[in-house]
């Protein structure tokens, strides 16, 4: 199998095939599966095992500077959103007419600063012979976490979001999911500095799971 390489110059030498001659034509793999032939496909998982992770900043109401996690792209690099998938449990305390949120943002030249936080190392979904990601991944801030400017995180474009308004039932409980599931079609060309950053919770705490799966270039090869 020839090396799919992304060239910009309109050009096809050797063994590598142009990638942007392919868009659009018939060919075996598509533009995910190319990418992750490539090694450009990564995953970062939030909470482990039976162990979630209490969203909300605060346990609760949504918090601008303690998000669940950040994907932090540098300069030079853009991302490419491939599936994004949050899972959130209710408290057991849940009253009626409580309300459970979930958010996928995206903040313009804002990148990852300080803060408290677990760092979390992105895994390239080709598991041998991949790349290594650029970008700084961080989950469970459970305190500020800034950006580069010293401040909360700016949302300029919210890219997902989920809501569920609890009515409880006369007698009985009934559980409540919170679900979330970014797959986007067609996917933003998210062209760093920037952030991602995702949040989840509400008016009652919600304990929650994030699956995230993206594509990294170099902004160069692309534009």
């Amino acid at each position: 199998m020839a090396d799919i390489r992304l060239l910009n110059n309109g050009t096809v030498g050797g063994n590598y095939i142009d990638w942007q001659g392919l868009l659009g034509a018939g060919k075996v793999m598509d533009w995910k599966q190319a990418a992750l032939y490539e090694g450009r496909i990564f995953n970062a998982t939030v909470g482990t095992l039976s162990t979630g992770i209490v969203g909300g900043g605060n346990g609760t109401v949504l918090d601008l500077d303690q998000p669940e996690f950040v994907i932090s792209i540098p300069n030079g690099t853009t991302v490419i959103p491939i599936n994004f998938s949050i899972q959130g449990n209710c408290d057991d305390a849940i009253a009626d007419h409580s309300v459970l949120e979930a958010l996928i943002c995206y903040s313009l030249l804002y990148t990852l600063a300080s803060g408290t936080y677990t760092t979390e190392t992105p895994i390239c979904m080709k598991t041998v012979g991949g790349r290594s990601s650029v970008c700084t991944v961080v989950s469970a801030a459970t305190g500020d976490t800034l950006s580069s400017s010293g401040s909360d995180f700016v949302h300029d474009i919210d890219l997902a979001r989920a809501e569920v308004k609890v009515d409880l039932p006369a007698n009985g409980e009934t559980p409540f999911i919170l679900r979330l599931d970014y797959v986007p079609d067609p996917a933003p060309y998210l062209v760093g500095p920037g952030s991602i950053t995702g949040y989840w919770g509400g008016t009652s705490a919600v304990t929650g799971y994030a699956q995230l799966y993206w594509a990294e270039f170099a902004t160069s090869e692309l534009f």
